[in-house]
């Protein structure tokens, strides 16, 4: 019984004891937060700098860090504003962000000059066609021409101040035309403080063009680096390898899809690579975010190429209605009008666009209405003129022909139809090429399949021109009583399912 209340008392004793408080490891202090966030500004990606101004933000609430946590939230957000200009994404509002902060107590009292020149520098480090243009673009534009003089100096002795200001000074001098003598090299000495940032490595590499080696290694040594990508593949672009410049602009994209430049440039690739399907969804989204000119034309040129053609002609009134590219818009509207056999609607347009292009299409275009229209001279005069200004378009020749056959113009049909034949040749052997190369690409299979059948329809209805030029040629060589020319020619479609008998009745008057 003894042992029994010992046992007892021992295991109250250890049931009543205290338990152990658990050991807090206290965390990073507000200086070393600070640190960190300031270390992000000068790693200089955008997520970077997107968590730095979280951070600085998160710290303005701490009394030992205050002020310098305003100031860091100013600069991260005015170098947020300044990247999402420079590479054509969405402005979330971060310049505003930072004029409010800005104007409360404790802001450094050079922050309002600095955000002024932010708010007018530039951007455009990403092109991919020609950049949107609204009435606040050329006011900054205007304001950057007045000051650039007086802000160029006081930027040259602000450039030790902060990351902000040594970034302001590269984008103001990289982005002038009247910097174009001054070397990138003595550009980038007077911000000699920052040199071994990424953040001024970035602007190094896209001051004059976009430079790939550095951006490459930028994004190999900190993987955050991700609009590189869309950097590269308009890049990529420019060399005209498409499969790159489209797995670029992808991952750029995945990452941060509100990014109209990157959704125009994926469009575009998807247009050239004759996905038509995919450069409308993506213009489209373009234009969920603004409604560009280039986003427009995209639109219009892959709905024509759907035959969507009212659809067509409905965005084209959208670009007309903001007298953007008013030639191209009254192009495309007559091209889908004539599509839709509206041939007096599309003469109309086509006219208006004769007035203000000057390219063969428009002549081109302008000869096939008006050949609808019994027009011969006016038909005639339009293909000679596109002709002059395209003399490989194997189709304007063929047309040129086809209108001198219908008025009796003997001599000159034979010429021009035979110049027809051998270009119409000369296309086919080229198709046959491409096609060939397509084949031995390493396009995915459903892109070859869809590019080769384009180019076999091409040569399809480049043979039905053929055939139609032999027989014209012939009833030319016939009427001239260029008896072996025309027996010659005859033969040529003796047994073609159009003109065969036709064909054969010209060589029995032969015989």
């Amino acid at each position: 019984m003894r042992h029994l209340s010992i046992l007892v008392i021992l295991t109250l004793t250890g049931a009543c004891a205290a338990p152990k408080r658990p050991v807090v490891t206290p965390g990073p202090s507000a200086s070393d937060r600070l640190a960190a966030a300031d270390a992000l500004v000068r790693a200089g990606c955008f997520d970077c700098l997107a968590s730095a101004y979280r951070e600085y933000d998160a710290l303005r609430r701490s009394p030992a860090v205050a002020d310098l946590a305003m100031a860091g939230a100013i600069r991260a957000s005015a170098l947020l504003a300044l990247r999402e200009r420079e590479m054509g994404m969405v402005d979330d509002g971060y310049l505003e962000i930072a004029r409010d902060l800005a104007g409360q107590p404790g802001a450094p009292a050079v922050t309002t000059k600095l955000l002024d020149i932010v708010g007018a520098l530039p951007g455009g480090l990403l092109s991919v066609g020609r950049p949107p243009s609204s009435d606040a673009d050329l006011e900054r534009s205007r304001i950057l021409r007045t000051n650039r003089a007086a802000w160029k100096a006081w930027l040259r002795e602000s450039t030790e101040l902060d990351e902000l200001a040594a970034y302001a000074w590269t984008s103001l001098l990289c982005g002038s035309i009247e910097e174009r003598d001054t070397s990138v090299d003595e550009i980038f000495a007077a911000v000699s403080t920052f040199r071994d940032a990424p953040l001024l490595a970035f602007r190094r590499a896209t001051c004059r063009g976009v430079e790939p080696e550095p951006l490459t290694s930028l994004r190999d040594q900190d993987s955050r680096f991700i609009e590189v990508s869309a950097l590269l593949g308009a890049f990529a672009v420019g060399r005209r390898d498409l499969d790159e410049a489209d797995k670029q602009f992808q991952v750029a994209y995945d990452w941060h899809p509100q990014w109209p430049r990157v959704t125009l440039a994926i469009a575009n690739v998807a247009m050239t690579g004759e996905e038509f399907d995919r450069a409308l969804e993506f213009y489209d989204t373009t234009l969920s975010f603004e409604t560009t000119p280039d986003a427009l034309l995209g639109k219009v040129r892959a709905l024509t190429y759907l035959a969507r053609y009212q659809d067509a002609i409905t965005t084209v009134d959208v670009m007309l209605a903001e007298r953007w590219y008013p030639g191209d818009g009254r192009y495309w509207r007559a091209l889908n009008e004539a599509s839709l056999e509206q041939n007096d609607a599309a003469w109309v347009d086509v006219e208006a666009a004769d007035k203000l292009l000057i390219n063969a299409e428009v002549p081109k275009l302008t000869g096939i209405i008006a050949y609808r229209r019994q027009q011969l001279d006016v038909a005639r005069g339009k293909f000679d003129l596109s002709h002059e200004r395209n003399a490989f378009d194997c189709e304007t020749t063929f047309y040129l022909g086809v209108v001198l056959a219908e008025q009796r113009a003997w001599e000159r049909t034979a010429a021009v139809l035979t110049d027809a034949v051998h270009c119409l040749d000369e296309a086919e052997l080229a198709l046959n090429k491409e096609i060939a190369t397509i084949r031995a690409s390493k396009d995915p299979p459903a892109r070859q399949a869809r590019q080769i059948a384009r180019r076999e329809q091409l040569i399809v209805k480049g043979r039905r021109m053929i055939a139609t030029s032999w027989f014209n040629t012939a009833v030319a060589y016939f009427s001239l009583s260029r008896n072996d020319d025309a027996r010659l020619c005859a033969e040529k479609v003796a047994d073609d399912e159009q003109f065969g008998a036709r064909a054969r009745e010209i060589l029995s008057r032969l015989k």
